[in-house]
């Protein structure tokens, strides 16, 4: 498959595109081979080099991807944070809008794209930092490869509805192998990084509530008070510290805000969760070095 006809495929079957012009050239038809079913796309790729990222014009948001790296490794950035995943690891990947994949080495893998609800039960498990992975045993990576390469081989020699039949039970399979593994492949710096947003998404979710607590933050990000006042200190901060900070910063969007020109600052003070305007003003001054009337005046008309 040449080079064009590779980009084609992965837009058209994963939403990928590649991130620079492709090196890569598969002319070689055992470099890469697919099968395709009503339940999912298979794909095995020998030797891949290169990056990819996703495609926007051809996204894929209700599929989630299953790899198995055979040979080589891959790196992935997306919004969540990093993922390594080396010679013998299992992974699922939803589709994101944002994300680098680097083949740092040629990588032999295969890539099985599925419909969400085929792994449903899995997907909870992805939402820790954007993807889940572990690194299997060599019996185990052994029987996974045997089972993929047999069905690769035999499926366009049987029936669309035994090829479909089989295509369901192994990605069935992928995902109990996902559910029951004991190792998570993932990098501090991932875990740390989500960690972090889920903070921070819950707390602007929900800056308007003057009763917002430490607590009630723990109890749904189900990190402890003192994990995540150790985790904030790193960026010189504490829960707490953080909530206000957010507040603020949504005080003076609101200020420089045309279409909020008619809010009045009590308004603002209450959108943003404080308990007064005079305590909203003295805040505000102390962090901004102005007033919000000053603020609001600064603001382009």
């Amino acid at each position: 498959m040449k080079s064009k006809d590779l980009a084609k495929f992965l837009a058209e079957s994963y939403g990928l595109q590649f991130l620079k012009p492709s090196t890569v050239s598969l002319a070689d038809e055992s470099e890469f081979c697919t099968i395709q079913t009503p339940s999912a796309i298979f794909s095995r790729f020998d030797g891949f080099k290169d990056t990819l990222t996703a495609h926007h014009h051809q996204a894929a948001s209700d599929q989630v991807i299953f790899k198995l790296v055979t040979e080589g490794e891959i790196h992935i950035a997306n919004r969540f944070g990093e993922i390594s995943l080396p010679h013998g690891s299992l992974s699922l990947m939803p589709w994101h809008s944002q994300f680098e994949e680097v083949f740092t080495l040629p990588t032999s893998l295969y890539v099985i794209g599925c419909d969400r609800r085929l792994a449903e039960q899995v997907l909870p498990m992805t939402r820790q930092n954007g993807g889940y992975s572990t690194q299997l045993c060599a019996e185990d990576f052994h029987y996974l490869r045997t089972l993929i390469d047999h069905y690769v081989a035999q499926a366009a020699q049987v029936t669309p509805m035994m090829a479909t039949v089989g295509s369901q039970m192994i990605v069935a399979s992928l995902g109990e192998v996902l559910l029951n593994s004991e190792t998570l492949t993932r990098s501090r710096k991932a875990s740390k990084l989500r960690n972090v947003l889920a903070i921070k998404s819950y707390i602007s979710q929900h800056l308007h509530d003057s009763q917002l607590t430490a607590q009630r933050i723990a109890d749904h990000t189900r990190l402890s008070v003192n994990y995540m006042n150790r985790l904030l200190a790193e960026e010189g901060l504490s829960l707490m510290k953080l909530v206000w900070q957010l507040r603020l910063e949504e005080s003076r969007r609101l200020l420089q805000k045309p279409l909020a020109n008619n809010l009045q600052l009590a308004e603002i003070a209450w959108q943003c969760g404080f308990r007064s305007q005079s305590h909203f003003s003295q805040a505000f001054r102390r962090y901004f070095g102005m007033t919000p009337k000053e603020m609001r005046a600064q603001r382009p008309h």
